[in-house]
């Protein structure tokens, strides 16, 4: 049975990706009603991390929290989690004792982060939580539950504690900036999936030189004419040579030419690829590096599940249609305008701009799992169509994790 690991990223002010809330999802329907109890879903957790996904996919470099009760909190199941990479986010309904107060300074002690989670700002949730805060290393402030117009007195009570706070729950660019002004160190929410707090701006040189490439593939397939133009574009090489040489290809022969490249790959591959690259523009954008390893995330869920509906003939077409859905959010341009540049299979642009037709649905069920929602969830609502089953949906998002952590650098 496949099994998978909900993420949430966690970003800091300069909009880069800080660590992963991770989170239980379930992997068939007797699974799904474990998901109210708190340790049972902790436990799953841990055993995916150690046992059947690994470290290494699920969080890269980077630190990974997970969510505990007191029962986790007591069990040593959680210190098999190496704490140079894990750290414990205390959930809301906690029962805090001496007894609990003790264990968590002996966590603080071992080296373990800790942090509040759900914190409403409430008299109630101060009264119970207080004697935690010298042990606590932030506190993951709901914004929902607070609302924007008490944000201002919300912090003001937190401030004098001198510990750092995480905005969570922010949906809107109304929140995040509200969250900015008021001097949150950390951000989370589905806000961030598709950022839209840059300014506008054109196409910049790099993407226009991608998309000029793909353009001259759609209109002429042979090797040694897509060779002489990747000649003119010395970034696209070396960054398709670092690609060939990444942990997603495996080849016996040394590269030699740009040409043995084009034909290694293929047209098809290549195009996949470009749509990949339009993310690695050298700027650094806030946001950018999470939104490129989530086309990727989706690229590769949409590859795996044509083949596992044998439907290869569509597997290119997928991952091009999911390396492109979110290209719109790191250009800060309309996916109208950008589709406007670039020749593309009708069929992708239907799935891009409009979520329908094959291709579109599997760009929402991916995009669904991006944003860490329950598989089982998604396998009933497209009971009627679907082709795959709620393992075979993990087995397609556990391989994409790995293709996101092989291929990052």
């Amino acid at each position: 049975m496949s099994t998978y690991v909900g993420r949430q990223p966690i970003f800091n002010t300069e909009g880069a990706c800080f660590g992963y809330e991770l989170l239980y999802r379930s992997c068939d329907t007797q699974n799904l009603a474990t998901f109210m109890d708190n340790a049972k879903a902790t436990a799953r957790v841990i055993v995916n991390i150690i046992h059947n996904i690994g470290l290494s996919p699920i969080i890269g470099q980077k630190f990974g929290f997970i969510n505990v009760d007191e029962t986790m909190i007591f069990s040593d199941a959680i210190l098999l989690l190496p704490k140079e990479y894990f750290g414990f986010e205390i959930l809301e309904h906690t029962q805090i004792s001496l007894a609990l107060y003790e264990r968590i300074k002996h966590l603080r002690t071992l080296g373990y982060r800790l942090s509040l989670d759900d914190f409403d700002c409430s008299e109630a949730m101060f009264k119970a939580y207080e004697p935690l805060f010298p042990y606590i290393d932030f506190i993951k402030v709901d914004i929902q539950a607070i609302g924007l117009e008490n944000l201002p007195q919300a912090v003001a009570k937190l401030a004098h504690y001198n510990i750092p706070l995480l905005a969570e729950k922010i949906e809107t660019y109304e929140e995040h900036e509200a969250c900015l002004h008021h001097g949150f160190t950390f951000y989370q929410g589905y806000f961030f999936e598709k950022p839209v707090i840059l300014s506008g701006r054109k196409i910049e040189p790099n993407t226009l030189s991608a998309i000029q490439l793909m353009n001259c593939i759609h209109e002429d397939s042979d090797a040694t004419f897509i060779a002489s133009r990747f000649a003119t574009c010395p970034d696209l090489v070396y960054n398709l040579l670092r690609h060939i040489n990444s942990g997603a290809y495996h080849f016996k022969n040394k590269i030699s030419s740009i040409k043995q490249m084009v034909l290694l790959l293929g047209p098809k591959k290549l195009l996949s690829w470009l749509g990949l690259f339009l993310y690695m523009t050298p700027n650094h954008r806030p946001f950018g590096g999470e939104l490129f390893n989530n086309a990727k995330f989706r690229a590769k869920v949409m590859e795996e599940l044509t083949l596992i509906c044998n439907k290869k003939e569509y597997a290119n077409q997928a991952f091009l249609t999911g390396s492109l859905s979110l290209i719109d959010a790191y250009l800060n341009v309309s996916m109208e305008e950008f589709l406007a540049h670039i020749h593309l299979d009708d069929e992708i642009k239907i799935a891009l701009l409009r979520k329908e037709g094959f291709l579109g649905n599997l760009l929402q069920i991916a995009i669904e799992m991006n944003h860490a929602n329950d598989a089982q969830n998604i396998v009933n609502s497209i009971n009627d169509t679907r082709c795959f089953t709620t393992d075979q949906l993990y087995e397609a998002c556990t391989k994409a994790l790995v293709f996101v952590e092989e291929t990052e650098h």
